[in-house]
């Protein structure tokens, strides 16, 4: 199977201008009470990227966790902002429900804590199983069992489902896992090359490549099954589309010019347009799709290869490329939390892969650091 790797670009017309700011004030918040809900509310808080955790004396907000609610206070005024009583068992699931609760009530944005992340785990080597955890790394659940690799999950829209690449008779299919039956199903096995398969905002399609008729073209197909439409034919090489927000586009990646770059199509085909430029090498997208109200631009997050290393940048929507995350290592694979502002990517360093998050907003980056192994190749999935 071949692996596209990306980089973060955000276009103009279709996407709009740039608009990421850069003087961003999070809140101050205070958490106290239960030890144990505590620590994971506090955590949960610092990655939503709105609060700096103080202490009591110090904040601008305080959080009073008892006996399973929560209370928020202006610590100035001692003016209620927020009590609720849960009935949610387990401490983390408890802790992430109130910190979605606190986001919303404070900044009007939905939460991320209570979301998920699948992505390819390995633990020994040339075996990558289909996994997914909670968004801060922790209750992994291993997929699959094959033995093989796997690879390019992503999500349905509705969260019950998984579309990935298997390996699992050799040869790269096209599998769904799904995860409330946990049945699998074929979605694509004609000979050759299946993969990079990606559903429509309702979920309806499939955008997906196929080589079944010689060259690896890009494809659409029913989520329910058959009705395969080829939407390029080319001498190059097309693979890793990702759907627009309306599902009217299909952003992916090409080599017809030379070297892998970003192009555009239309879900019914029609005539390719080149988006990216510089660097010369950019590859994977993966479009965010901000919610209603949200104060985020729609961004389609990519890898470029630069010097020699994989970075993660913005399109400034003129066919260049601004790098968001450049250090020593070899940093790929975006994918977009569900409230446009979160990425999560995968970091290698010394042959070793882990995942990280990122705020675009602050540029702010943090290592998922309860993963055993090697992790890969993340999906971040919707609201549930």
């Amino acid at each position: 199977m071949m692996k596209w790797i990306c980089f973060l670009l955000l276009a103009t017309s279709v996407w709009g201008q740039v608009d990421i700011r850069k003087n961003f004030i999070k809140k101050s918040i205070a958490v106290t009470g239960e030890a144990a809900v505590v620590e994971v509310l506090k955590n949960d808080l610092r990655l939503s990227g709105a609060f700096e955790v103080k202490s009591a004396d110090e904040a601008e907000l305080l959080a009073q966790v008892t006996a399973g609610s929560c209370l928020v206070i202006q610590t100035a005024t001692k003016t209620s902002l927020m009590s609720k009583a849960y009935q949610t068992a387990g401490t983390r699931a408890l802790a992430h429900a109130m910190a979605d609760d606190i986001v919303l009530t404070v900044t009007g944005q939905r939460g991320i804590a209570q979301t998920r992340i699948a992505f390819i785990y390995s633990r020994k080597p040339g075996v990558k199983e289909l996994a997914v955890m909670d968004y801060d790394g922790h209750n992994i659940r291993v997929v699959t069992s094959d033995g093989k690799i796997s690879g390019h999950p992503r999500w349905s829209p509705d969260g019950q489902k998984i579309a990935y690449t298997s390996y699992w008779k050799y040869y790269p299919d096209v599998l769904e896992a799904n995860l409330e039956t946990k049945e699998r199903r074929v979605l694509a096995n004609f000979k050759g090359v299946n993969t990079g398969a990606d559903y429509t905002p309702d979920g309806g399609t499939l955008a997906l490549t196929l080589s079944k008729d010689g060259n690896p073209e890009l494809y659409t197909a029913s989520a329910s099954g058959g009705r395969f439409r080829r939407l390029t034919n080319t001498d190059s090489i097309e693979s890793s589309p990702v759907w627009s927000p309306d599902g009217e586009s299909i952003a992916y990646v090409s080599n017809a010019s030379g070297t892998p770059q970003i192009w555009l199509i239309g879900r019914n085909g029609g005539e390719p347009r080149r988006l990216t430029v510089s660097p010369s090498h950019n590859t994977e997208p993966a479009w965010s799709r901000p919610p209603a109200g949200s104060d985020m631009k729609s961004m389609i997050a990519v890898t470029s290869m630069v010097g020699g290393r994989f970075q993660i940048g913005i399109y400034d929507g003129n066919q260049m490329v601004t790098p968001v995350v450049a250090d020593g290592a070899d940093n790929a694979d975006p994918t977009w939390a569900p409230n446009g502002r979160h990425l999560v990517f995968a970091k290698t360093r010394n042959f070793r892969s882990r995942l990280y998050l990122l705020d675009v907003r602050t540029k702010e980056q943090l290592e998922l650091p309860a993963i055993e192994g090697d992790a890969s190749e993340p999906a971040w999935g919707p609201w549930r």
